[in-house]
């Protein structure tokens, strides 16, 4: 786990410190609200030789921070195959920054965003019958467990404005936690071990996570829906050869919906069709406004 650790540390020092690099630069340079460049009516020498080309201003290259919080479910997957049902736990809830970025002046709408989040892992076996009896498959007498995980996250975004104030996200990246309380809920489950954690069950957890969602920007605020999958490498328990036909271990495989609210911690650069419309029209505008003066 120290390795994955040691890896989770790099490839966030490597992704932020250009990024941070970048902002910390000055220009000299008048800073414009819009991203157009109007010269005067009348062009002169001085003119030229003492006005500073506005700088370069690039598509939504900005830093957010915020809160977010709402449900998780359970899953997992087993070996041998268990029949698991989804098994909701509250409150996830979490913080992160994000920064958004123009990769090598090329691509826009990328970002990446490092946060911190509580939430759950666990199982639920589903009763089924056979022969008339209802049975319930169990591990260590225990039919239901769930755990508490505080996680670190590491996620590249991509984000597409769907007008002025709607954009669609789309996160992908790695997770690492440990897990800290268990519960485990049964009518066999030996009472030592109702709420404690077993020899041989493993408290780290690691793995990838991405989702999908849906944010509202009202600058300086945005509004994000988001619904998140994670697939866990770290077993519940150590693997073991239980029988000379199987190999046991059970991995999580949960998911989450939260809401989030988050500050936008600089401006917002860029424009959307509909603003680039307005801006025409109000440049046609003046320009009209201009020749009646004239006139």
């Amino acid at each position: 786990m120290r390795k994955v650790a040691l890896l989770l540390a790099a490839v966030l020092f490597v992704a932020v410190l250009p990024l941070s690099a970048q902002s910390g630069k000055k220009k000299k340079s008048i800073d414009l609200d819009e991203e157009f460049f109007h010269l005067p009516d009348s062009v002169t020498d001085d003119y030229l030789d003492n006005t500073p080309l506005p700088k370069k201003a690039r598509i939504n290259d900005y830093w957010i921070v915020g809160v977010h919080g709402g449900v998780s479910v359970q899953h997992g997957y087993f070996n041998p195959p268990r029949t698991v049902s989804f098994y909701p736990n509250k409150p996830v809830w979490g913080v992160s920054i994000t920064r958004f970025a123009t990769m090598m002046n090329t691509f826009p709408n990328l970002g990446m965003e490092v946060g911190f989040q509580h939430n759950y892992e666990g199982y639920r076996f589903k009763e089924y019958e056979m022969e008339g009896h209802k049975y319930r498959q169990d591990i260590d007498g225990a039919y239901e467990a769930y755990m508490e995980v505080p996680e670190v996250f590491l996620l590249t975004h991509g984000h597409v404005d769907m007008g002025q104030f709607v954009k669609v996200n789309l996160k992908a990246g790695v997770f690492g936690g440990y897990r800290t309380n268990i519960t485990r809920s049964g009518p066999r489950v030996d009472p030592a071990i109702v709420n404690a954690f077993k020899d041989t069950d493993i408290r780290w957890s690691y793995g990838v996570q991405g989702g999908l969602g849906l944010g509202l920007m009202l600058d300086p605020v945005e509004v994000h829906l988001n619904v998140q999958v994670k697939w866990g490498w770290s077993s519940f328990y150590q693997p073991d050869v239980a029988s000379p036909y199987y190999y046991r271990f059970a991995y999580p495989l949960d998911g989450a919906v939260t809401l989030g609210v988050y500050y936008q911690l600089t401006k917002r650069r860029g424009h959307t069709r509909g603003s680039l419309r307005q801006l025409a029209r109000r440049m046609v505008t003046e320009e009209m406004e201009k020749e009646q003066d004239k006139e």
